[in-house]
Parts: C-alpha cells; structure tokens; sequence
C-alpha cells in the first residue's frame, strides 16, 4: 500500500515510517524544506517529498497517487504566535484533507492528542468528554482542527479518523523524554506534589501502532475519535524513578509543592505576555507542564481497543529502558542542555 507520512523527519512521525515500512508499506515521507532528512534517506523503500502545510501546492504533490494519509506534522508546545498555530493545526489541516480528498485518498489518519480535554479532569477520561480550552495557543488550535474535521466528514465525507495520543516518550524523544533523563541523571529532578498523581505515558511505537490499526480499520470508523495511552497507571514518581533505575542513579526524592510550581508558571507566563515576548522562548516553566507533570490523568482506551485492536505492547519498564538506552548513546548531543518544562503531547 502506497502511504504518505507527514512530519516524517519528527520523534513520532520518524517511528510511524520505521513501523510502516516493517510492515512492506510503500512510504512516502513528506518533510519541511531545510529539514534533517538523513535518516530517513538511509532507509531502503522511503520517497523523501518536500511540503508544507501552509502551501497547497506542496501537498497536491504530496498526496498524489497515496491511498492512506497518516498526518502528523504539527506546531506543537504551550508557547509561540498564535497565527502559526492556527496556520499549521488548522488552515494547514484543511488544506491537506482537501487535497487528499482531491486525488482519491482512501483514509486520513489525524493526530490530535488528549490536550483537548484540557485541565482539570476528572475520572477515567473517555472520547465522549468535553473539549476544555486551555489558556495556550496548542490547545485552541488543536480543538479547532478536530473541530473542522467533525464538519469536513458530516459536510463533504471526508475519510478521516482521528487519534488522541497522551504523553509520548521513547527514543529520539528531544522533547521532553531526554531533558528527564537528564535531570534525573544529575540530580536535579523534583516531583510535583506527592508524586502519586497518574501521567498519561505512551511509548512511541504504541502511538505509531494505533496509527496504523486507524488506518487499516473498516469505514465505521471514520469521524471518530481515540485515545491511545498505557492503561497501565503510571504515577509521577514511578515514571522519574524508572528513569533513575535505567541510569543506576539515586530516586528522586525532592518535591516541590504543585500550588506553588502552578503559580510561579502562571506569573512567568503572564511577565513573558506582558514584555511582548510571545514570539521569544518560553518561559522556564509553564502551566501546561505543570499540569502535565504534577495532576492526576487517567483515560480510557477502551473504545481503541474493541474497535481498533489497540493493545499497547511496551509498559514503562520497557519502554523507558528503551528510551534510556537511546539517551544513552546520544547524550554527547546538544539537546541536553534546554532543561525546562516545556512539555508537548
């Protein structure tokens, strides 16, 4: 089957493509011009395209002759100009569906993430929740793109599905998974509050699974949307000490009150808005990495798995001894040094 990948050259999208071509899938990676493409050039059975999201033209090229559209370039991140979100997560997204819709594409799958259910929430989280909000230009424009898929598939039938991702960590994580790592491997790592609270962790090759099961479902499918996480409960300090067992270091063992972290992210964001420095570098803690780090998270993965099959394959003993193990055998890279938290899901 012939596929296209956007955001290829990415920590998901890159494993997306290394699954779908374990699988005998004809792949076409569609990249930004000026990305690192190395990797995916030394891959046997990869078309490496240029596009963007933001040009039609590029992705009418892109799409041609595909039968299936895994989507999962985006701006993510709580912090930057909002026109550049709405750009990539929302004008970006309806023109890739019109032009796949254009040439024939038989399936679109669409990586939301579990962001639109915004903070605080409450029980186990399932797809019938409410879109919440948040005060960050990621969650506006990701609610707004789910949004416009509801009226692209009830108005014109277009073929999507959508998954929502919880946390991400694995291999070639620069994200966030590394600068944990690195933390906890100096000794500067902290709990937020107790540490017991649950975080919404999947590794990434579970991701890429559920992408590709959304991909291959029956048409019942589409319009609908699927949280993928572990559902094996993970608290805050069981991720952090996990890490810290991986690299034979102390456990974390200091903690900061989360009242207080929330209030100092919310200040720092708010003197950051004030002195006009939204388009500048986050600030060294945001609300959004507080929330995702220091309360309780819990979703429901029951309707992935009846109805796609999805069964996550990697727990956190695994996965993190795989991410860590990638750590690793990068750490001489300069990613190491940004160590705030400034989370993405």
């Amino acid at each position: 089957m012939k596929v296209l990948v956007t955001g290829a050259a990415g920590f998901l999208g890159g494993h997306l493509v290394d699954m779908l071509l374990e699988r005998g899938e004809e792949v076409r990676a569609m990249v930004r011009p000026g990305e690192d493409t190395s990797r995916l050039r030394k891959l046997t059975g990869v078309e490496v395209v240029h596009g963007d999201l933001t040009d039609p033209a590029s992705l009418k090229r892109a799409v041609q002759d595909m039968q299936r559209v895994y989507h999962v370039a985006a701006k993510t991140g709580p912090w930057g100009p909002e026109e550049v979100y709405r750009a990539a997560n929302v004008t970006g997204l309806a023109n890739l569906i019109h032009a796949s819709m254009d040439d024939g594409v038989q399936r679109i799958v669409h990586t939301s993430s579990i962001a639109v259910y915004g903070h605080p929430l409450h029980g186990i989280v399932t797809e019938d929740a409410p879109f919440h909000v948040e005060d960050n230009p990621y969650s506006r424009s990701k609610i707004a793109g789910e949004r416009l898929i509801a009226n692209l598939v009830k108005d014109n039938g277009a073929p999507v599905v959508i998954v929502r991702p919880g946390w991400i960590y694995g291999p070639r994580d620069t994200a966030s998974f590394c600068r944990f790592v690195s933390l906890v491997e100096s000794g500067k790592g902290f709990l937020v509050g107790s540490g017991k609270n649950i975080v919404p962790l999947v590794y990434v090759r579970d991701v890429a699974q559920g992408l590709i099961k959304a991909g291959n479902a029956g048409d019942e499918v589409i319009g609908r949307a699927y949280n993928l996480v572990d559902d094996r409960r993970v608290t805050q300090a069981q991720y952090l000490n996990t890490i810290a067992d991986c690299l034979q270091v102390p456990h974390v063992s200091r903690r900061v009150p989360y009242a207080a972290l929330y209030a100092a992210a919310r200040t720092a964001e708010l003197a950051w808005q004030a002195i006009g420095r939204r388009n500048a570098v986050p600030p060294p803690v945001t609300t959004y990495g507080v929330n995702l780090l220091g309360t309780d998270q819990m979703f429901s993965i029951g309707k992935a798995h009846y109805e796609l099959g999805y069964v996550p394959q990697y727990d956190i003993s695994r996965g993190g001894a795989e991410g860590v193990k990638w750590y690793l055998a990068a750490r001489s890279n300069p990613f190491q040094k940004r160590d705030h938290l400034v989370l993405s899901s």
